[in-house]
């Protein structure tokens, strides 16, 4: 996955590392991923917690207010790539 900001960039290179480069920075940095702790570092121990209801965070990585924001995200890439311009999201 690549995530792009106003301030760099951040490229997951594995699944415990990723590859950082900041605004007025030369080069790239190599730098671990924390890993998630249980149970969201795996799906379906993920799901057993959702639907033993021991997860019910609206801020948690599959919360509404997440998934929003992905699809706000989402669309907007998908409305660069139509038109080959930058899509500027409000906050």
């Amino acid at each position: 996955m690549e995530v792009y900001g106003a301030t760099g960039y951040v490229d997951t290179l594995k699944r415990d590392k990723v590859r950082v480069r900041l605004t007025g920075e030369t080069d790239e940095t190599l730098k671990p991923a924390t890993p998630l702790s249980a149970p969201q570092n795996d799906p379906l121990n993920y799901l057993a917690a959702v639907l033993h209801g021991q997860i019910q965070d609206q801020n948690d990585l599959s919360g509404t207010d997440t998934n929003v924001k992905v699809m706000r995200i989402l669309e907007a890439a998908r409305e660069s790539a139509r038109t080959g311009r930058t899509i500027t999201m409000t906050p």
